[in-house]
């Protein structure tokens, strides 16, 4: 004979059914049994749910997948397991991450380009400012030295069609200047040796992909290196940073809720916490998760208190407990509920 049905013989078989749900919900409580039943009631009375947080309570998976997004592509930008940041996607430059190896490809890769005289078109030097034999970075490096004037008239070449320009700047950047003289012999180059400017200017993205995801990740960590004073830290200069404030502050909410002075840290999250009308349209999920977390750290403070504990990591499916199929809160029937109560 089940509890169940020893229970009805003495009071409503209804109440009994209640009673024996009560007791199986109970039991799978941890450290139940282990604890005082007015320690639990008065946790019980004083518990907090999550009324008036309408996309919480609407939430039909525990990590909706615009949040798992958010995170993924603001915080998940290292290299290591799960997009982890390691200590080389924050200071590896300064180690050689990936540029020990990629320089030599770029040094080699130049080296067989000028050995093979593909580069005279930029480098060629006769050894005078006035030589039209001169490459085009030559002809920059005696401009730079005003060896053409400061309103620089530079002799035509095979490479550059020279002319007269109003300053040094002009000589640079106008439409006939050196600058475009040199990306045409550029492409000229890149064309006739596609597989060695290929290396090269593969290997020199990832040396600046390295130097950017340092510099990416010490601005999100809040490090600023312009303003760090080495060896007087306390005077130094880290400037804040939204990421790194956001983090702590995310694993801070519980102990945060704790704090429900007046005017103390739990009100004023709670005040600032974007909740709209607390349904399931207004605000936001995220304030609404503010709100419910603060809660939610209150709560486990009740049940630690009673001995309880509560577990970090709950299973979606507890695979001991056998539940009728496609049953919702609504549709379980008081029949249902007997055909399930394990004796």
């Amino acid at each position: 004979m089940s509890e169940y049905d020893r229970l009805k013989k003495v009071i409503p078989p209804d109440q009994a059914l209640a009673n024996q749900a009560l007791s199986r919900s109970l039991r799978q409580v941890k450290r139940i049994t282990e604890s005082q039943l007015p320690a639990i009631a008065n946790a019980l009375s004083v518990m907090e749910s999550n009324s008036n947080l309408g996309q919480i309570n609407a939430l039909d998976t525990p990590l909706p997948p615009s949040v798992a997004n958010f995170w993924a592509n603001t915080f998940a930008t290292g290299t290591g397991a799960g997009n982890a940041i390691t200590v080389s996607d924050t200071v590896g430059i300064a180690a050689g991450v990936n540029v020990n190896d990629q320089m030599p490809i770029v040094v080699l890769g130049i080296q067989s380009l000028a050995d093979a005289g593909q580069l005279i078109s930029l480098t060629a030097n006769a050894g005078n400012a006035m030589s039209n034999t001169n490459g085009i970075y030559t002809q920059m490096q005696y401009c730079l030295a005003n060896a053409y004037g400061a309103a620089p008239t530079i002799p035509a070449t095979p490479y550059f069609a020279g002319g007269s320009f109003a300053n040094i700047d002009a000589a640079f950047s106008a439409a006939n200047g050196l600058i475009p003289a040199a990306n045409t012999a550029i492409t000229s180059i890149t064309s006739v040796n596609s597989d060695t400017a290929g290396n090269v200017n593969a290997a020199w993205e990832t040396m600046a992909a390295q130097i950017q995801l340092n510099q990416d990740n010490l601005i999100a960590a809040g490090v600023d290196i312009g303003n760090i004073v080495i060896g007087d830290w306390a005077n130094s200069n880290i400037a804040n940073n939204q990421q790194s404030v956001a983090l702590s502050i995310g694993t801070r909410l519980h102990s945060i809720g704790l704090d429900i002075s007046q005017g103390g840290a739990s009100q004023f999250f709670t005040s600032v916490a974007n909740v709209g009308n607390g349904s399931a349209t207004g605000g936001s999920v995220a304030g609404q998760a503010v709100v419910a977390s603060l809660r939610e750290g209150r709560n486990i403070k009740l049940f630690n208190a009673t001995g309880l504990g509560i577990d970090s990591q709950l299973s979606d499916v507890n695979a001991n407990t056998p539940v009728a199929n496609n049953l919702s809160q609504a549709q379980y029937s008081a029949t249902q509920a007997r055909a399930n109560i394990i004796i």
